[in-house]
């Protein structure tokens, strides 16, 4: 699977403690290890999920939320599966399904 990563969300790793720069990192090299977009779909630890409602800015397209730690959400769109681009960090879980 091919990631992009916004601007965005390289600012809020960068500005995030140490245990999210880790978990990020792990979570990267885990999508990037991915052949296809249903490993994504059914991996239990990420809990991918659709935030119905709400679109990105940039391409219009369905966001989702990817598990980054317990507390910590990636917000993601799909382009022409299978590429995973990684919009926003939340590293506070109930305000990230607020922000958008």
């Amino acid at each position: 699977m091919r990631i992009e990563i916004r601007p965005k969300f390289d600012e809020e790793v960068m500005t995030s403690e140490l245990p999210i720069h880790k978990a990020v990192a792990k979570t990267v090299k885990l999508l990037h290890g991915f052949t296809d977009v249903t490993q994504l779909w059914k991996h239990q630890g990420l809990n991918f999920e659709k935030i119905h409602g709400f679109t990105d800015p940039e391409t219009g397209e369905q966001l989702y939320s990817i598990r980054i730690t317990q507390s910590a959400r990636a917000m993601t769109c799909l382009l022409n599966v299978p590429v995973i681009v990684l919009v926003s960090l939340d590293t506070e879980h109930d305000k990230a399904y607020r922000n958008r």
